[in-house]
């Protein structure tokens, strides 16, 4: 299946690349080892400069939702999308709910045509105020994520060579189908986007013997692992300049059968701070996270 084509703002938008500081953090090996360790650890690893390219000039917006599967669950793993919302106040999580909830679900069936697509029952919001992770009635509130990521991961073997038990078995759900992870992310800022856009990396690029497994600090209801990774040049980091409230990026956090080997790799993301943004409208955000799932891979 041919990935969608980009459009014509691809074309026509002028780059805004620019070197971003990433934090390729580990929260359990950075406060590992000695005073000298850690040190070692925060100058290797903590504040890389890395070439962060603007997406929406070198890939471009799809301009209405159509079948990305193959790009979602084979490729790079990640798009924007042209995807306006009847949403009014993104803090009420009632609306939210009632309106969003059914949107994005929608959303995802146009990308994924072919997948099973369960309702949502919790979605994440974020803005700079925030400066601790929590929940309340049912809804995660967050800062923004400035360390390389990826939320969910597989248990491997001592070794790291095969899986010993994958996030899916970990959690209950099916294992008679192919499961992937899809986050919905939207800046919900009444202007575009001025300050800490989510940077995600082709996952493509991604050397697997880069990536760490540790337990994710957030996990819930059970303790599962969260993907880290070593700096590599070799990855290709994007963001989407300027996002709006009429934008979706749309990308993929697992896969439980995937089609180029038994492991998993992430499409690794993380805000960063844009050079010259201080001062500027705040980021506010909200996220929805999706299991569709499809037949497993012959």
């Amino acid at each position: 299946m041919a990935e969608p084509a980009p459009s014509r703002a691809a074309e026509s938008s002028p780059a805004t690349d620019f070197v971003g500081k990433l934090n390729f953090a580990n929260p359990v090996a950075q406060n590992e080892g000695s005073d000298e360790q850690r040190q070692a650890f925060v100058a290797a690893r903590l504040g890389r400069p890395t070439l962060i390219r603007d997406a929406r000039a070198a890939l471009g917006v799809m301009a209405e939702p159509t079948d990305a599967t193959d790009l979602l669950a084979n490729g790079a793993g990640f798009l924007l999308v042209h995807a306006p919302s009847a949403m009014r106040d993104w803090t009420d999580i009632g609306e939210v709910a009632e309106v969003y909830y059914k949107e994005a679900q929608v959303l995802l069936k146009e990308l994924l045509p072919t997948a099973e697509i369960g309702p949502l029952g919790s979605h994440t919001y974020r803005n700079e105020e925030i400066k601790e992770h929590y929940w309340e009635n049912g809804i995660q509130y967050g800062p923004c994520a400035a360390a390389v990521h990826n939320d969910y991961a597989d248990s491997l073997t001592d070794d790291g060579q095969s899986v010993s038990e994958k996030f899916t078995e970990i959690q209950g759900m099916r294992t008679d189908r192919r499961v992937l992870g899809i986050n919905i992310w939207r800046s919900v800022s009444p202007e575009p986007l001025a300050r800490y856009p989510l940077a995600v990396c082709d996952r493509t690029s991604i050397d697997r013997a880069d990536l760490e497994y540790d337990l994710n600090p957030n996990a819930k209801p059970r303790p599962f692992n969260a993907h880290y990774c070593k700096p590599n040049a070799a990855q290709r980091w994007h963001y989407y300049s300027r996002m709006t409230r009429d934008e979706a990026l749309v990308f993929t956090t697992y896969d439980s059968h995937p089609a180029d080997g038994e492991i998993f790799c992430p499409t690794l993301h993380t805000a960063v701070p844009l050079p010259g943004s201080e001062g500027l409208q705040e980021r506010e955000s909200v996220e929805v996270r999706f299991f569709p799932t499809l037949p497993l891979p012959t």
